[in-house]
């Protein structure tokens, strides 16, 4: 007994090494709550604690033997000098990826602690000394007990999945939960596109309720989308209540979701640290047993039910959590953040539109000049025009940069406030946590009104010429559309020395932006796949080259000339001709292009400038 005392003596003394290994990428909600909620609980409950965090990121790379070979030896390099005692893993391809690789030196010693795990069959396979943690059993019966409530004269359900192997385990669960189910008529949809789920659900059973399970990755209109715009595109062919198993879509906005009996990711990862916890603490892992049956909770959104005409609190559902509430915090903090937007965008456009009008009327006041001095006066009206014509598009495509550089800070705060109401009902909340939460989401609010200010800046007028580095100069522009470049997988490489120029940067920026613009409109028009942008700046010359398939030989003679567009009516067509003013009119440049295969290069020349 007195050596069992001084090995948990000496065992608490010894720092703790932890790995989370993370089956997906950062960017799934649901892996982001796994790994937040695992890493708070065990920073506060673990002393002398080191905590390294990985992403297998499997949704974009399968989970072949080739990636599960070159993984190993990326983590083997890389903790070569840290055997863990413990590695977290959350969902089955990280479970598996440790399996097959246990007896690596920097695993060999290592306890597995798993949350998120769908295949319920290694219950009996797992060795009880090295594994335990929460299986992710999904309650198919429970949320047909919901839809029964919610449509009384239910005939049909849709169950809807991707095509993945994930996505292909969930749908054969529902199906053999409902094999011995009577009078209700089941069809299994689980397609790879979107629109192919679309043309079966357009005539869809009005007597229906849809059963939504996960979406890991899924084309539409022939690119991938966000996992989080598919329940909106589907409700708004499916008019009917809609029904989840996963906590990341029960409070999505402009969707017909009213909640479910889902699988939560922080109640399973706040499970998962529990048994962590027990561990470290001196309990056997033998003696932690599987957790199967409470990593489950009942979600109903209040005001998604009441559009369907059904009061949430009549439905009598037991251990329900109501979500969504009628002037409920989330709300009225919802309804702040949009009206901030809104006023920022409109100060943006009266101040805009009031400089225009100001420049309007004082050229109207002005009396004509000499005959001879009058066409030139023209010209230089139309040029100017030309410009402010320019800058109103590029100001739209900023628009549109401002929404993706917003997306995912409102995603953030909209997560942070479900958090904080759910910690509210939990009695977590005390002075700590607010003034937590406050740091927490004021650096989110910051973020965006520098984007503002970044926005904002990009459009005032240069008085006079100043000198400026080349460099810093598109970096500013790539920060504002980095967005819609990650959007579309374009990726982006640059280098660039120390060059500087005197001139006019807001209007040199509004170039880069239009180069870059068109740039990423070809690639996206031709479905170049792997499309890159590369910007290379060397001695006061700036190369942009883009791989979206070069320009047609029979317009190449006309892509500088006013008013010339590939875009229909979508387009202006004086993009590239007031660049090339800009460029060799006033800033004393020089702006052409090479093209070569599939590939344009635009070259901005100021070689012969400072």
């Amino acid at each position: 007994m007195k050596k069992l005392v001084i090995f948990l003596f000496v065992f608490k003394l010894w720092a703790i090494n932890i790995l989370i290994l993370n089956s997906y990428s950062p960017d799934l909600k649901w892996t982001e709550v796994q790994t937040h909620s695992l890493i708070n609980i065990l920073r506060k409950n673990i002393p002398n604690l080191h905590l390294y965090v990985e992403f297998m990121d499997t949704k974009k790379f399968k989970p072949t033997k080739k990636y599960f070979s070159l993984y190993k030896n990326y983590l083997e390099n890389k903790y070569k000098n840290i055997p863990f005692d413990i590695v977290a893993v959350t969902d089955d391809n990280a479970l598996n990826f440790i399996r097959e690789n246990k007896t690596l030196n920097i695993f060999k010693n290592s306890k597995i602690f798993f949350e998120g795990i769908n295949n319920l069959s290694l219950q009996n396979k797992l060795d009880k000394s090295t594994y335990t943690g929460v299986f992710e059993k999904k309650n198919p019966l429970s949320n047909l007990a919901i839809a029964k409530k919610v449509k009384s004269n239910l005939k049909t359900i849709y169950v809807i999945s991707d095509a993945s192997t994930s996505g292909n385990k969930t749908i054969k669960q529902y199906k053999d939960a409902f094999k011995n189910i009577k009078n209700i008529k089941f069809i299994y949809i689980n397609e790879s596109n979107l629109n192919d789920i679309l043309k079966k659900l357009k005539n869809y059973n009005k007597d229906s309720v849809m059963m939504l399970l996960t979406f890991g990755s899924m084309k539409y209109n022939g690119y991938v989308i966000p996992v989080n715009d598919v329940p909106r595109i589907i409700s708004k062919i499916y008019n009917d209540p809609i029904i989840v198993h996963t906590d990341i879509y029960v409070n999505l906005k402009n969707t017909n979701i009213i909640g479910g009996d889902v699988t939560d990711a922080k109640q399973q990862a706040t499970l998962n640290a529990q048994k962590i916890i027990q561990y470290v603490n001196g309990t056997p892992i033998q003696n932690i047993k599987f957790e199967k049956n409470n990593a489950n909770r009942i979600y109903l959104n209040v005001k998604h039910l009441k559009k369907f005409g059904i009061n949430a609190y009549n439905l009598n559902i037991p251990n329900s959590i109501y979500i969504n509430k009628l002037n409920s915090f989330y709300e009225i903090y919802k309804t702040q953040i949009i009206t901030i937007i809104t006023i920022f965008i409109i100060i943006l456009i009266f101040l805009i539109l009031l400089a225009n009008k100001n420049r309007v009327i004082n050229k109207l006041n002005k009396s004509l000049e000499e005959k001879i001095s009058k066409a030139i006066k023209e010209n230089q009206k139309k040029e100017q025009l030309l410009f402010q014509q320019s800058k109103l598009a590029a100001m739209g495509e900023m628009i549109g940069a401002i929404a993706h550089q917003w997306r995912q800070p409102l995603n953030t705060l909209s997560l942070n406030i479900q958090l904080l109401v759910d910690d509210f009902f939990d009695k977590k909340v005390d002075e700590e946590y607010i003034l937590s939460f406050e740091k927490k989401n004021l650096n989110i609010v910051n973020f965006m009104s520098k984007t503002i200010d970044d926005f904002r800046n990009f459009f005032k007028k240069d008085k006079e010429k100043q000198e400026f580095e080349l460099l810093e100069a598109v970096i500013d522009v790539l920060k504002l559309i980095d967005k819609q470049l990650k959007n579309h997988n374009i990726s982006i490489e640059i280098h660039g020395d120390d060059s500087k120029i005197i001139g006019y940067k807001n209007e040199f920026k509004q170039v880069i932006l239009n180069i870059i613009n068109n740039a990423r409109e070809a690639i996206v028009k031709n479905n170049t796949k792997n499309g890159t942008i590369s910007i290379n700046i060397k001695n006061n010359i700036i190369t942009i080259t883009d791989n979206g398939g070069g320009i047609p030989k029979e317009i190449q003679n006309r892509i500088f000339e006013p008013y010339f567009t590939t875009k229909g009516a979508k387009g202006t067509g004086i993009g590239l001709y007031m660049s090339k003013i800009i460029i060799e009119e006033h800033m004393n440049g020089k702006l052409y292009f090479i093209n070569e295969n599939d590939k344009t290069t635009f070259i901005i020349d100021f070689k012969g400038e400072k």
